[in-house]
């Protein structure tokens, strides 16, 4: 646990060298990183944490949102010592990140989004289909809501199949780690507000900010196969995927 100065935040560290900080996805334990974060610690400084809320990672009385999670990295980098770090951002890590390059222009040697959220996701609620709303940004606002409000027990039960998916990708070692922190009401009272700030409405504006011409590589999903791949695996229709 890394004290930040509000909250403490749950960060797996390891290796040597220039400093990788990756910035998983909205909800991602960490175990899922492990092997990735593994292997790059032979080259370098690995550095994995839980955004607050998530994990053991303190939420915080603050509402959480990008620019509060971009604020917190940047706490987090100072906390540490870090200099000119090369950082990761997957999918909501991603918009995370676009939010830090813009506030901090000049503190990264490099930035790689992975299949990163745009800051224009508000717009996606535009295409939702009348009467498929299962999926929509509000009906998830809603379902983290009712996460928040069960005990662990009863978390655990909803979640179930979530869980089995998680426990694919990690080492048989972890499965207790994987529980704990899918288990934490806490976590969707956070993600609630993540969605509501900045995937259901546009969050703050950052029309006079200019992206920093800072190393930057983009990875991306091929858009056939995705689409193709939300019409089988989330049952979505061609029009809305």
């Amino acid at each position: 646990m890394v004290d930040i100065g509000d909250k403490k935040l749950e960060v797996w560290m390891k290796g040597k060298g220039r400093t990788i900080i990756i910035q998983p996805v909205m909800i991602s334990p960490l175990p899922e990183w492990e092997p990735l974060c593994e292997d790059l610690s032979t080259e370098a400084r690995v550095i994995l944490y839980n955004r607050a809320g998530c994990g053991k990672s303190d939420k915080g009385i603050k509402p959480r949102n990008r620019n509060e999670n971009a604020k917190d990295l940047k706490a987090l980098i100072d906390k540490l010592c870090i200099t000119s770090p090369v950082i990761i951002g997957h999918s909501y890590g991603g918009l995370i990140l676009q939010q830090f390059a813009l506030d901090y222009p000049n503190l990264a040697a490099g930035f790689i989004f992975v299949d990163s959220t745009s800051m224009d996701a508000h717009m996606l609620e535009d295409v939702e289909i009348e009467g498929e709303d299962g999926n929509s940004t509000e009906a998830w606002i809603e379902k983290c809501k009712w996460y928040a409000t069960l005990s662990k027990e009863d978390l655990l039960e909803e979640v179930k199949d979530w869980i089995s998916e998680q426990e694919e990708f990690v080492s048989e070692s972890k499965p207790t780690e994987i529980l704990e922190f899918m288990s934490n009401p806490i976590m969707f009272a956070s993600v609630g507000e993540e969605l509501h700030y900045d995937l259901l409405s546009s969050g703050e504006t950052n029309q006079r900010k200019d992206f920093p011409e800072t190393s930057t590589i983009i990875i991306g999903r091929d858009p056939k196969v995705s689409v193709e791949e939300m019409i089988i695996t989330e049952g979505l229709h061609r029009s809305e995927a």
